[in-house]
């Protein structure tokens, strides 16, 4: 993919000189202590008469630097980084000679990544290794879980992918470039106020404070300088100050310095199919809207009627100039596109006589955004009244991620670049911090968000459609907000716990029952058609927007509504993890139906090892892969197990390689290694990984043989793990 290869090089060259900007002040930084690795590819101490790799698994995702204890001569080399190929980018690998003796010796560098190699000289005894893991000086404060465990692990992976993105400012990814884009800080300092600690909150101010660069992909600073980045730093924080030093630069930018068709306004990674034209129509409008906010709570009154005769231009021309009867799009593309139909919706600009229309025409069908866009469709839907929509949505594109050994989201879905190319991005991050479910679960489908700066008043408005239990704390700077919802067939129950200082407003959502009879408030009737005056601290606001709303003053506070609660769902299930042990795989001799070799990774062109013994050696991201030509019958990976095993379920993961899945393949087992039986199993790969279960079998020689043909892609393993069923 030369064109591909070459803008990522160009691309990381450039960025980093243009993001860099003026000095800032140092961010604390934790040092979290020497680790144990959760797994070594040797029994150590461990020693051989040859060069050899020491694999090691971190438990997940984060900043460190390799340790190591040696016994040695003087003057071997040793040599550690991360398995992650991408931090080579930016992280030479480390070399330490060896002095006489029993010696520790430490990386110099942080890296990141869930894996660490060290490649050992013949004749050095390895005693022990460890990590020294470090990071930004905060905690996990928030949380949120339900009773479907595919938005509960999408939290997770959401939440540690935030916390490597941050250090001395907020990284693009961690790996491969270390870049501050206005448009990946956006969600990031978004997940700073639902995930994180008030320490986080000096990364956001960072941001909100940092110089403007209109030439650094102007989009971007339209993403950032409305509701989403500005705005939603000063409802979460009450800093005033930061808004009023941004104010003139914000109003010179929007009013005097950003130029519509630009050819760097810069959006999204998604498809090119992109409608620019809606699109920055939209954050533009979006923007004036927070302008005028700013404007208010500053002092500057004066520039009002200009704000206002901008706004009111835009929403007198926009339907004249995009609306096509069904959907919203310029004369720049070919078809609608799902972006700028959910800025319309987000920016109230499309008023909800359309939303049917969009739904049917666009949203239901298309999926241009990347993994960093989607957010804002998530929202749209949610605002059209279709949050059962928002979270299939989210959890079909991000399946893969999901389902994934990383415990980090990726840069793009499956890794697919799909502006140009149309192809798999092997540099791209699997690890990038713009990925918004930790916002969304929270912020729309919990539906606790402040009202008024500093969460001196908020709300909370679920949209949790098919879910029946959520738990989340949000970590104010008043101090915790946590939320619990339980539905039965018969109730919704919603338990609010809000701290001092706070005005809540709470609402029970009308399409959350198909008949509401009955609310209670701390186990009095408050509600039965009309409103009671029955319980201190709780006044009646009234059905407003789909819900029945309650004001409500610091406490802890437990709201039923009674009625019949439907608990239907279109998602089903994620599948329980069957009993199973995965057999022991040190020692085992991995061997294949070609010469190990090695690729070219990326525009970099690093070179990477992909020998057989990588699929073996627990870690995901090092693999073996054919480069000799892409996929052909006949192709086969072998594993000698050292003994007769019984198991009955082979897993292939080549996650990190996702496009080179076997087209169709056959396992064959053998107890000598030259005479094989008849398949036990036949089948095609999965995208990612591909989980190959038959009857039990008792076998030393295991050996998967590649029967299909793919033109495009070669064949990696990056990981292969073989289980047996236990009672």
């Amino acid at each position: 993919m030369p064109r591909r290869q070459t803008l990522r090089a160009v691309l990381c060259a450039i960025v980093a000189v243009l993001a860099a900007g003026p000095a800032r002040t140092a961010m604390p930084i934790r040092d979290y202590g020497l680790k144990d690795y959760v797994r070594v590819s040797e029994d150590l101490p461990h020693a051989e008469e040859k060069p050899w790799r020491l694999v090691c698994a971190l438990p997940y995702n984060c900043q460190f630097q390799p340790w190591i204890e040696v016994d040695a001569p003087a003057g071997k080399t040793l040599t550690f980084n991360s398995s992650n190929p991408l931090v080579l980018y930016l992280t030479p690998t480390e070399t330490q000679d060896t002095v006489d003796g029993k010696r520790v010796y430490e990386a110099k560098n942080w890296v990141s990544g869930e894996g660490a190699v060290y490649t050992i000289p013949a004749g050095v005894g390895v005693r022990a290794v460890r990590y020294r893991e470090t990071g930004y000086d905060t905690s996990v404060a928030g949380s949120f879980w339900c009773n479907d465990e595919d938005f509960n692990i999408l939290w997770r992976k959401a939440a540690r992918t935030a916390y490597l993105c941050m250090r001395d400012h907020f990284y693009d990814c961690p790996d491969r470039e270390r870049v501050g884009f206005w448009g990946d800080g956006t969600p990031e300092l978004n997940q700073c106020f639902y995930v994180f600690d008030q320490r986080a909150h000096a990364l956001a101010k960072d941001l909100v404070t940092r110089q403007l660069q209109p030439k650094f992909y102007p989009g971007q600073h339209l993403e950032f300088l409305g509701e989403y980045g500005l705005w939603f730093y000063y409802l979460h924080s009450g800093d005033l100050a930061s808004i009023a030093a941004v104010y003139d630069a914000t109003k010179t930018f929007l009013l005097e310095t950003y130029q519509f068709g630009h050819k760097n306004t810069w959006y999204d990674w998604g498809k090119d199919s992109k409608d620019t034209s809606v699109i920055e129509t939209c954050f533009w409008y979006i923007d004036l809207g927070t302008l005028r906010q700013m404007a208010l709570a500053t002092g500057h009154q004066a520039d009002l009627a200009l704000i206002d005769a901008k706004r009111d231009e835009v929403r007198r021309t926009f339907d004249q100039r995009f609306w096509r009867g069904r959907y919203y799009q310029s004369a720049d593309v070919a078809a609608p596109d799902d972006r700028a139909n959910a800025m319309a919706v987000n920016a109230g600009l499309a008023d909800e006589s359309k939303w049917d229309a969009i739904w049917t025409d666009v949203l239901s069908r298309t999926t241009n955004a990347s993994c960093f866009f989607d957010r804002w469709v998530f929202e749209a839907l949610c605002r059209m009244g279709r949050p059962d929509q928002a979270l299939l949505r989210m959890v079909t594109r991000y399946r893969t991620m999901i389902d994934a050994p990383q415990t980090t989201l990726w840069e793009h879905y499956d890794r697919w670049w799909a502006s140009w190319l149309n192809a798999f991005d092997d540099a791209s991050s699997l690890n990038h911090g713009w990925n918004p479910p930790a916002v969304v679960l929270g912020q729309n489908t919990v539906g606790v968000r402040p009202i008024e700066p500093g969460w001196s008043t908020f709300q909370v408005l679920p949209q949790e459609a098919f879910l029946t239990n959520l738990h989340t704390t949000v970590p104010t700077v008043k101090g915790p907000v946590t939320v619990e919802i339980r539905k039965s067939g018969t109730e919704y129950a919603l338990s609010v716990i809000s701290p001092p200082g706070t005005t809540a407003v709470v609402g029970l959502p009308r399409r959350s029952f198909t008949r509401l009879n009955a609310i209670l408030a701390n186990g009095q009737t408050v509600w039965n058609g009309g409103y009671h005056d029955v319980v201190p601290g709780l006044s009646w606001i009234g059905e407003q927007d789909g819900y029945v709303k309650f004001r409500l003053r610091p406490g802890t506070w437990h709201l039923v509504g009674r009625g019949v609660v439907p608990l239907d769902s279109p998602k089903a299930p994620r599948p329980k993890p069957r009993a199973e042990v995965a057999l022991d795989k040190r020692g085992w001799v991995a061997s294949a139906s070609v010469p190990d070799g090695e690729f070219l990774f990326s525009g970099a062109k690093i070179p990477i090892k992909v020998p057989a013994a990588n699929a073996l050696d627990g870690d995901y991201w090092t693999g073996w892969r054919d480069m000799t030509r892409t996929q052909y019958p006949g192709q086969w990976f072998q594993v000698d197990m050292l003994h007769r095993q019984t198991f009955d379920k082979v897993v292939l993961d080549n996650t990190w390689a996702l496009w080179d899945s076997p087209t169709e393949y056959a396992v064959t087992l053998s107890d000598d290694g030259t005479t094989w039986g008849q398949p036990v199993a036949t089948g095609r790969g999965a995208l990612g990984i591909t989980t190959i279960t038959f009857a039990p079998q008792t076998a030393r020689y295991l050996r998967i043989t590649q029967t299909g043909t793919n033109p495009t892609y070669h064949w990696s393993i990056f990981e292969l793990s073989v289980y047996r069923a236990t009672p």
